[in-house]
């Protein structure tokens, strides 16, 4: 009874944590315009808000993932919800647009550390085989949080401020932070090393700002300039070292073998797509609705 409840407590844990991952990003794309007039700024520069909680998560995630493995996946969720938690607060008490984006870069961070660390945890607790179903219910949930963002970020832009678009996160990681310490063992992956890839960490980290970079902003800096052609050239040199790192190191930081699974590149590439287009469509249509 005490097991079958930590199982159905856990996975409200989990569900609850993608939920309010992936609303922050809706909420904030729909309160920016508010933010925008709140200090008497202008679109390039507010668009940083979302520009670099994208950047921080792009660099952070898959790092974060290894070290889960590595180090505990349960301590690191715990870690993860601190700085997501301190950072939302802060980003409702910001009072000045750079303060604001500051403040947005430390909540990245957190998402991006407890984003991929659900997926195994899910197995963890729920075992190999009925881990499926529950990713597919987190999933789902995921999506609900997807669609129903601006619609939750336009009734608390109604009766309250966008401030509190930051402060509804607060009491979520809250209740998370004692359900992941309440039903979740600590696990690790016993068959990798706990070396980390120093190398490779440095040059993805290298390629993915400088390629986060020129997609968020090379309209801006103009596709043609010579920013942006410094930025490709950057992102190529930086992708090529890292994947040379790659093959020669014993632990990688990316087991580059899995591509060689045609499920996961396949998967991968439509992930990307997805993400790709949810996220541009719903920062520009929140402008111009």
């Amino acid at each position: 009874m005490i097991k079958n409840k930590k199982i159905l407590l856990g996975l409200i844990a989990l569900s609850l944590i993608m939920f309010m991952v992936t609303l922050d990003t809706t909420i904030t794309n729909i309160a920016l315009p508010d933010i925008t007039n709140s200090f008497n700024s202008n679109l390039t520069d507010t668009n940083w808000i979302s520009t670099i909680y994208v950047l921080i998560m792009s660099i952070t995630i898959i790092p974060a993932s290894k070290f889960g493995d590595q180090f505990g996946r349960k301590k690191l969720m715990c870690i993860g919800l601190i700085i997501f938690g301190i950072g939302s607060a802060l980003c409702g008490l910001s009072n000045t647009l750079p303060t604001l984006i500051f403040t947005r870069f430390i909540q990245g961070i957190g998402g991006a550390i407890v984003t991929p660390i659900m997926i195994p945890l899910s197995v963890n607790l729920f075992g190999r085989k009925d881990a499926n179903q529950a990713v597919g219910i987190i999933g789902a949930v995921t999506a609900v949080a997807a669609a129903a963002g601006p619609s939750i970020g336009g009734i608390i832009l109604k009766f309250l401020n966008w401030k509190w678009i930051f402060f509804v996160n607060v009491p979520i990681v809250i209740i998370t932070f004692i359900l992941i310490l309440f039903c979740f063992e600590e696990s690790f992956d016993p068959t990798i090393s706990k070396k980390i890839d120093l190398g490779g960490l440095i040059f993805l980290t290298l390629c993915l700002s400088q390629l986060t970079f020129l997609l968020v902003k090379g309209y801006d800096i103009g596709w043609n300039s010579i920013t942006s052609f410094s930025l490709m050239l950057g992102t190529l040199i930086t992708f090529l070292i890292f994947l040379w790192i790659e093959l020669k190191v014993k632990q990688p930081l990316v087991e580059l073998n899995l591509f060689k699974e045609m499920t996961f590149s396949a998967s991968t590439i439509i992930y990307f797509m997805c993400g790709f287009a949810i996220v541009c469509s719903s920062l520009i249509f929140n402008f111009f609705s």
